[in-house]
């Protein structure tokens, strides 16, 4: 299974950092979870084809972490795309609202030549490919998933934006990489967001292997994150960045 970054940062605009997306492989599945403004892009420079592209889980419906999904339904309309495979998209309750809603502002966002499943996820488990994908309702929205994703070869949880709350280390319990909201510098939490230090002192209660700090905003730049994550955590610990891989588990 592997990872690869599309966006680290945030709705604050920043050259270096597209808003929030995550690519995941595994099995011959490809998924992306979340898909912030300029996500597409990140995925075409990863190597990403439209093609092949399975699914989408959304954490949440800020516009930070899903305003790429009118470019991607556009883009599927696409002749060349016609007859693919079907598009499967997940997020809690409120999807098919949100995605009838871009259709009335854009009408020829309808699915053309390929089929378009809407899946609404409460708390609970779900398939995708080979997979088994856990959803944990999180603090931060009243529609905010967190996502738990196991394989053969291991498993992986993202928080999306979170704050701190029990649920977190349910989601990440013994995963081998934890891909974790660390809006800002310990100093200046956010409410609705957690910091490097609150990200760590989570990944250490979940027991995980590996921390990726994550949704950086400008505030982040020039300070030692990783130094306020390692007060609170002894594990690995890679700081995100846009188009950087990681390999998940054994496979």
């Amino acid at each position: 299974m592997q990872l690869t970054i599309l966006g680290s940062g945030t709705a604050i605009p920043v050259a270096e950092r597209f808003p929030a997306g995550y690519l995941l492989t595994f099995d011959g599945t490809t998924a992306l979870v979340d898909c912030g403004p300029g996500v597409l892009r990140r995925f075409a420079q990863a190597g990403g084809s439209l093609h092949e592209l399975d699914a989408v889980l959304l954490t949440h419906y800020h516009t930070d972490h899903c305003a790429d999904l009118a470019a991607l339904l556009f883009a599927l309309r696409s002749p060349q795309f016609a007859g693919r495979k079907p598009m499967h998209l997940h997020g809690a309750p409120g999807l098919v609202r949100l995605v009838e809603t871009l259709t009335v502002a854009w009408p020829w966002l309808q699915p053309r030549g390929y089929e378009l499943v809407l899946h609404e996820r409460t708390p609970g488990e779900f398939a995708l490919g080979s997979a088994t994908v856990r959803a944990i309702a999180i603090r931060h929205t009243a529609q905010s998933l967190g996502y738990r994703v196991t394989t053969a070869a291991g498993a992986i949880a993202f928080s999306g934006d979170a704050d701190e709350c029990d649920e977190l280390v349910e989601l990440a319990r013994g995963v081998d990489t934890f891909v974790c909201d660390a809006a800002t510098p310990d100093e200046q939490k956010l409410d609705g967001h957690l910091t490097p230090g609150l990200a760590a002192a989570c990944a250490a209660r979940a027991g995980v292997r590996r921390l990726v700090p994550t949704h950086f905003y400008p505030a982040c730049d020039g300070r030692d994150l990783l130094a306020m994550a390692r007060a609170r955590f002894d594990g690995t610990i890679v700081l995100a960045a846009d188009l950087l891989q990681l390999r998940i588990g054994t496979g």
